[in-house]
Parts: C-alpha cells; structure tokens; sequence
C-alpha cells in the first residue's frame, strides 16, 4: 500500500510540475483591450480596440466615441486576424482589412460602409507584448522584422497602452 501512495505522489508532483506559464498565454490575453486618444481637432475620441476571441484570433479595430468610456458612433479601420504569442513575441499577419474611405468628409461610418483592401507589408508584423499593473495594462511595441537594415533603423514604431476593459 506505501508503494501505491508513493507512485500516487510522484504522479501528482509531476502533474503539478508538467503545468507551466505557457498554458496561461491565451488567458493572459484573452478579453478586450482599448487604446483611447482624444483628438481635440475633430472633438471625438478614437478608440483602438485588441479583441482577443481564443488562443489563435483576434480583431484589431478603431472606432470613434464622443466621450473616453461612451458607445461607439462608428468605425474607421477594422481587421479579423490570428495570431502566435510566445509569452512575449506577438505574431499576427492581417491580410484583409476595412476602412473609412478618407475621401469622404466623414470622420467615421457604419462597418457595412467600411472598404475592403488588402495590407501589403514590408515585414511580417510582430510586436512584444509586455504588462504592467496587475496585468491591467499591456504595452504592445511593434518589432521589426524586416531583412534590410536601412528600413529598420528608420522604423518608428512607438509603444502602445492599452487597458483591459473585459
């Protein structure tokens, strides 16, 4: 019987021990994010919006309010994408993406109004992701990844705040 309970306790430590930070990834991601700016020359405030559906897609979109926390009036730019997150690096490769077409005078619309066109990239995106706050924050800073050096070092790609709201 001491043997039985001794290969028990051996199969439990390395149940426990066979967990590990990975398995938590997409929970950590999971729900949605917003980026809110306020943009004071058109009196409205744009919303850059990470939905995280599961482990593997997402919707990245931008929609416009009249006030930070109010309902959306409409949108600008949305795409449905997946994704690879290793903990840190993010991998995503939109291909299919909606916007505002800026040759109207509206600063934003209904998304049955959105164009569809296709996102042409010079490298395959990806980003680190880091959090901060308890995990109510999370910066997302683009990466690039491209072969010629020349386009990286005049990359700009400044650091985004996102805070979870769900």
């Amino acid at each position: 019987m001491k043997y039985l309970s001794f290969l028990f306790l051996i199969f439990l430590s390395l149940t426990f021990l066979s967990c590990n930070d990975e398995d938590n990834l997409p929970i950590q991601l999971s729900g949605v994010w917003e980026e809110r700016k306020y943009v004071d020359s058109v009196d409205f405030w744009v919303v850059n919006t990470l939905e995280f559906k599961n482990d593997s897609e997402f919707q990245f979109r931008t929609t416009v309010r009249e006030t930070e926390t109010g309902n959306d009036l409409g949108y600008r730019f949305y795409y449905d994408d997946t994704y690879d997150w290793d903990g840190k690096t993010f991998n995503y490769s939109p291909d299919m993406a909606f916007w505002i077409d800026y040759r109207e005078e509206k600063f934003y619309t209904k998304k049955e109004d959105l164009k569809a066109g296709v996102i042409d990239f010079v490298s395959w995106p990806s980003a680190n992701i880091t959090f901060v706050e308890g995990n109510s924050k999370l910066i997302f800073q683009n990466i690039c990844t491209s072969t010629n050096a020349d386009y990286c070092e005049n990359a700009q790609y400044p650091e985004r705040e996102y805070i979870r709201v769900n």
